[in-house]
């Protein structure tokens, strides 16, 4: 009974797939030649289980006989899996590609920019991380990438339509990234650091940042400044800078001697006063977005933290069970396209038809190439 409504529910998500699976497993190089595994289909049916299950190898061998897609063992299952990241890869670009037919938001796109950290069993440190592109007015996916330890999070990672507004935290406030997101024709709103990047005057001087504070105390919270990167004209932007409520200026100045304590140092008297106030560096144009609105922007950023927080919890995203890479990467990937499709199944329950006219389809070109993960 269990198996005929697994069955009866893949046949309903099949409508979210490419139509051409077997060509994707086979260009993608995941698969060399059919043989327990009969086609691109067998092979996502095999990886899902896997994942959602979270099955053990012998678990989804035996799985595997059960739902007569193939009789395995569970070493024949591992090397499908090993081999499977590249195919995986590409149905979750189709899916992350994929649209409900609906009225676009009005405005420019919004793009939330983030990456969260994944760590093997018994490990302490970053082993794996998760790029993720969101769209906050969709409440979906648009990219994604999956790296290991040496895949930092940096703005320059992504590629960009033009109009979009780029979404961060601290971390990705750097001139390269910066620039690269310009040079596509979007728009960056990122919290920054005081001392984590250079910026300048028009004259290529160094800021004073004591006094855009004081500025600032006194309502005068926007300065155009400039990002330099060597090789490349200066990048004009805006620094929007907002004095904390007094009682969150302490805390952050509390938190900044605790961890110069624990280092051994004394922070200076300017990084104590700076601690008192909310950086924020935008290439916005003041013309669509003021100081006030691109305040309130940076507000939405929260959405993607919720997104990762829902993952981990829900459909356990970080509950790795393994540390071959290939097999992490795999395992990873899986978890992705099953985020992709609940989050096309919500879309759908949105947009039902009482009447049942099918959904459309939407091609799959074996050159829609997904997010490799690619050397910092």
């Amino acid at each position: 009974m269990q198996t005929q409504i697994n069955i009866d529910d893949w046949d309903h998500l099949r409508q979210f797939l490419p139509d051409n699976l077997d060509d994707l497993a086979k260009a993608s190089g995941s698969v060399r030649r059919w043989r327990n595994i009969k086609s691109g289909e067998e092979l996502l049916r095999l990886n899902l289980a896997y994942v959602v299950e979270d099955l053990s190898l012998r678990s989804t061998a035996g799985w595997s006989t059960q739902s007569d897609l193939a009789a395995m063992k569970d070493t024949s299952v591992l090397h499908r899996l090993r081999q499977s990241a590249p195919f995986l890869e590409q149905v979750l670009t189709h899916l992350l590609n994929h649209r409900v037919q609906a009225e676009p938001a009005a405005g420019l796109p919004i793009r939330l920019k983030d990456a969260t950290v994944i760590t093997i069993p018994s490990s302490r440190g970053t082993d794996w991380r998760i790029h993720a592109t969101y769209d906050p007015a969709a409440e979906r996916l648009v990219r994604v990438e999956v790296t290991d330890s040496r895949g930092g999070e940096r703005l320059d990672r992504d590629r960009y339509e033009p109009g979009e507004v780029v979404i961060g935290d601290r971390g990705l406030a750097k001139a390269r990234g910066i620039h690269a997101v310009a040079a596509a024709g979007a728009y960056c709103l990122l919290r920054m650091h005081w001392q984590n990047i250079r910026l300048t005057d028009a004259a290529g001087q160094r800021l004073d940042w004591a006094e855009i504070g004081k500025r600032a105390e006194n309502g005068d919270m926007g300065t155009i400044i400039y990002v330099p990167l060597h090789g490349k004209p200066a990048l004009p932007a805006r620094l929007i800078v907002r004095p904390l409520p007094p009682a969150t200026a302490e805390k952050a100045r509390r938190q900044l001697r605790r961890n110069a304590q624990k280092k051994g140092r004394t922070p200076s008297p300017q990084a104590l006063l700076l601690a008192g106030y909310f950086w924020l560096l935008t290439t916005l144009p003041e013309s669509l977005a003021d100081d006030a609105v691109a305040l309130e922007l940076y507000r939405i950023r929260w959405q993607i933290e919720l997104f990762f927080k829902r993952g981990k919890s829900l459909l356990q995203l970080d509950h790795l069970r393994a540390d071959d890479p290939q097999l992490v990467r795999a395992y990873l990937l899986g978890k992705l396209i099953v985020v992709a499709m609940v989050t096309l199944l919500a879309t759908e329950g949105e947009a039902f038809s009482p009447w049942g006219t099918p959904r459309r389809r939407w091609p799959a070109p074996l050159d829609m190439a997904a997010r490799s993960t690619a050397p910092p």
